[in-house]
């Protein structure tokens, strides 16, 4: 059987804290840390959106433009954020 490697990441920006760029540098560096994990080899990139904290809202887009510079490596998300899960009653 094949393993697969992949990595998970944050996706998360601080904005106002010494050493971070903001959204707009947070979502160029997960596109950039994608390309490369593609260009080593890794199977799969996942992201995480996490409930109340400083995070890109809408993972989808993150992974389109993920996806918009990748060809083989599998993409995904780690934790859904609550307001995009569907309760069924």
């Amino acid at each position: 059987m094949k393993k697969k490697l992949g990595f998970l990441n944050f996706v998360h920006w601080t904005q106002g804290q010494n050493g971070t760029g903001g959204a707009r540098q947070a979502l160029h560096d997960q596109i950039e840390m994608t390309v490369a994990g593609e260009q080593v080899g890794l199977d799969a990139a996942w992201i995480r959106s996490h409930h109340f904290q400083s995070m890109f809202s809408a993972p989808f887009p993150t992974l389109a433009a993920m996806a918009a510079r990748t060809s083989t490596i599998e993409l995904g998300t780690g934790v859904i954020d609550l307001r995009y899960e569907h309760l069924a009653s």
